[in-house]
């Protein structure tokens, strides 16, 4: 076959194929397609709960309250929480008595009033509370338990509406902020903490405090920061006496320290229950160093 015939040949086929109808040439001719695909946006969200639960009023038989705090990465990505705690409106001077602590928990049931602070705590006041840092993955949750004691010289009958703010971040990315809300409440009957400086010389100063509901077999010790400083006393005789070489070791080259006391466990270890706080003062005259209530 010469080449001019099969060139004609050729196309004489594709005209049979082409007006003959057949669906083999009609999908050469015509066949489109259409290409889907679909992005998912990263996207950072928040969200909080059991804040409510920390709602109480102290008294002198109920100083403390123990609640667990959900913190979700509501979001995609992974990402970080950050807590603060506002006073949203009320008495301020409550918020900076009430000491907090806080440390993550495997589930809400493992935080109870009798749970052990566990390890990664933080510790503060809700005037001033350190964040709430947790790394999520995305929609995953962690718990917070939470526990709030009121210290001594906090005024009475005084209430404060606080809100623990949550965002989430990852890098420079920040989630639109949310919080969950609650209110403290003091009562009428609180403890207060004494200190009284018996000897003119300024050899040595008392503290005296109302162990109120507690057992009387209740130990209590004086800290300075987290070293006891002078001997521990039960609850019947609630004064302890310190002098200021008792004081000295802990206090760091200061002139002025904040004295706490604490009840003590069934161990003889200072708990998170301040029966209160004051200030003592050492300074040093010819007959040697002394030590006065107050700054």
């Amino acid at each position: 076959m010469t080449p001019r015939l099969r060139i004609l040949l050729t196309v004489a086929l594709v005209a049979v194929l082409v007006g003959g109808g057949s669906s083999v040439a009609w999908a050469l001719w015509t066949t489109t397609g259409t290409a889907a695909s679909s992005v998912t946006n990263g996207k950072l969200a928040a969200a909080i709960s059991g804040t409510t639960a920390i709602t109480t009023t102290f008294t002198v038989g109920t100083p403390s309250i123990t609640r667990p705090v959900t913190l979700t990465n509501a979001g995609n990505i992974p990402g970080t929480t950050t807590t603060s705690a506002v006073v949203a409106d009320g008495s301020t001077a409550l918020a900076q008595a009430v000491d907090v602590v806080a440390w993550p928990v495997p589930t809400t049931d493992d935080c109870t009033d009798g749970a052990s602070v566990g390890t990664g705590a933080v510790r503060g006041t809700w005037a001033s509370l350190p964040s709430l840092t947790s790394s999520l993955a995305p929609r995953a949750a962690v718990v917070w338990c939470i526990r709030s004691t009121l210290a001594a010289g906090a005024p009475a009958s005084a209430t404060t509406n606080m809100h623990l703010v949550l965002t989430t971040t990852n890098a420079s990315w920040v989630s639109s902020t949310v919080w969950g809300g609650f209110y403290l409440n003091s009562g009428d009957d609180l403890s207060t903490l004494t200190c009284t400086d018996p000897s003119q010389a300024s050899n040595y100063v008392q503290l005296t405090w109302e162990p109120g509901t507690r057992s009387s077999d209740t130990l209590y010790a004086a800290f300075v920061g987290d070293q006891q400083v002078g001997d521990r006393q039960p609850g019947q005789y609630p004064h302890i006496t310190l002098a200021p070489e008792q004081v000295t070791p802990s206090a760091q080259g200061a002139a002025t320290v904040q004295v706490a006391v604490r009840a003590l466990d069934a161990g003889g270890q200072p708990t998170d229950d301040v029966v209160g706080r004051t200030p003592v003062t050492l300074f040093t005259q010819d007959t040697g160093p002394k030590i006065r209530c107050g700054a």
